[in-house]
């Protein structure tokens, strides 16, 4: 795949930001309403949420985990629903019922978010199952933390895929480093080891690189629709300091984009993330240092955003709680 235009990679870092500031708004919401409870939240994965989204089609299918709401809004969802979700409202995508961990939105691919460790990987080859059956040409996305690859379904969902050869791009979202605490403990020297014994093909990616992301998971999509095989992309990740946070706060700051060009004003515990690990800061260097934009029209975007999350929560809050006679619809059984 040629490098990306100039109008997609704009249109990449459009939804990074959708996404950082939905996220910065889930903390401040998680502030004010402390009944919304424990958020899981994406920041540190634009890049590769935000190149998935732009990889999708009209009648793919997505499941992701519990780290969820940058993937439903890199997609489309409107903003104002997922937080009146968030927070239990009646106009949520779900009705409210959903809340943060299984907030999704059927319209736009999204079948199911599971917290789960290891449901996503397993719901994404069943759709992608159904989507071969249906000969749609339609592809399945499961997104998944490297954690996942130690549960007993993600080995079976990977080894189904294979040998019925389904069209699924796994997207394994590896955050974990010497030194942190490891989400995986996967005996395997890599985590592609495990797919690529049960040859599916496996592709490497910085996953903070925008463009690098951009590129690869535009590629693997293809290749899945090509041949109707699946594929296993892992991004690497640095962890944002905040992921595991139990009380919502900003650990790394609000993000000011113009800290991009000046790096030596970062100051604090965290500034080694912000400096080298952040996909925002780096994707807005990445543009001005290759004439895509400036600093000035990128704040001008960000601006438009940060208007759009202010009217979106606004809406949320305006939404009442639902009425205690729905409590039992859409359920399997009474």
């Amino acid at each position: 795949m040629a490098k990306p235009s100039h109008a997609e990679r704009l249109e990449l870092f459009r939804r990074m930001l959708h996404m950082r500031r939905f996220e910065e708004m889930v903390i401040r919401l998680a502030q004010a309403y402390e009944y919304t409870g424990r958020q899981h939240l994406h920041i540190g994965h634009e890049a590769t949420g935000a190149a998935v989204a732009m990889a999708m089609r009209a009648g793919d299918k997505i499941h992701t985990t519990h780290r969820n709401h940058g993937y439903v809004i890199a997609c489309g969802a409107d903003p104002g629903r997922a937080f009146a979700e968030i927070m239990g409202r009646r106009d949520g995508l779900n009705g409210g019922k959903g809340g943060s961990w299984h907030l999704c939105d059927a319209e736009r691919g999204f079948q199911s978010t599971s917290a789960m460790v290891g449901g996503s990987i397993a719901l994404a080859a069943g759709a992608a199952f159904a989507l071969k059956l249906a000969g749609s040409g339609n592809i399945s996305f499961a997104h998944f933390g490297d954690g996942t690859l130690d549960e007993g379904v993600a080995y079976e969902s990977l080894n189904i895929a294979s040998i019925y050869e389904l069209p699924v791009l796994f997207v394994c979202e590896n955050n974990s480093k010497a030194g942190q605490r490891p989400s995986s403990m996967l005996a395997a020297a890599r985590l592609q080891d495990v797919p690529a014994a049960l040859q599916i093909h496996c592709e490497l990616v910085d996953g903070a690189d925008s463009d690098a992301a951009q590129i690869a998971f535009q590629k693997a999509a293809d290749r899945v629709r090509e041949t109707g095989k699946p594929v296993f992309i892992e991004a690497t990740l640095e962890r944002w300091p905040g992921s595991h946070q139990v009380k919502a706060a900003f650990p790394t700051g609000v993000t000011d984009l113009s800290l991009a060009l000046n790096l030596d004003k970062v100051e604090g515990k965290h500034a080694d993330w912000i400096k080298q690990s952040d996909p925002i800061l780096r994707a807005t260097r990445a543009l001005i240092k290759d004439g895509v934009s400036d600093l000035v029209g990128l704040l001008e975007m960000d601006a438009k955003v940060n208007l759009l999350m202010e009217d979106a929560r606004s809406f949320a809050e305006a939404s009442p709680f639902p009425d205690a006679s729905v409590a039992f619809t859409g359920v399997f059984a009474s």
